[in-house]
């Protein structure tokens, strides 16, 4: 198993912490397996995402949440 230090990881890319990390990580490595016409590579997924992240390969946005406007009306849940 190879050993990632995560929290060095996300604090030289600049990422808010270790849950979005885990977030980018997961989303670039669920690109990597649905690729279609790849051959396979020794190498795991997560571990070629962290290498992606690593490498500054990956860009990400954080999107803020939009608060409801304020209406009489109830909200359906």
């Amino acid at each position: 198993m190879i050993y990632m230090d995560l929290e060095k990881i996300y604090k030289e890319r600049n990422i808010p912490n270790k849950y979005i990390l885990a977030i980018v990580v997961s989303a670039r490595a669920r690109q990597l397996s649905e690729r279609k016409g790849v051959a396979a590579s020794d190498e795991k997924f997560i571990t070629s995402a962290v290498d992606d992240l690593m490498k500054g390969r990956i860009k990400y946005t954080v999107v803020e949440a939009v608060a409801p406007k304020n209406t009489d009306e109830p909200v359906e849940i």
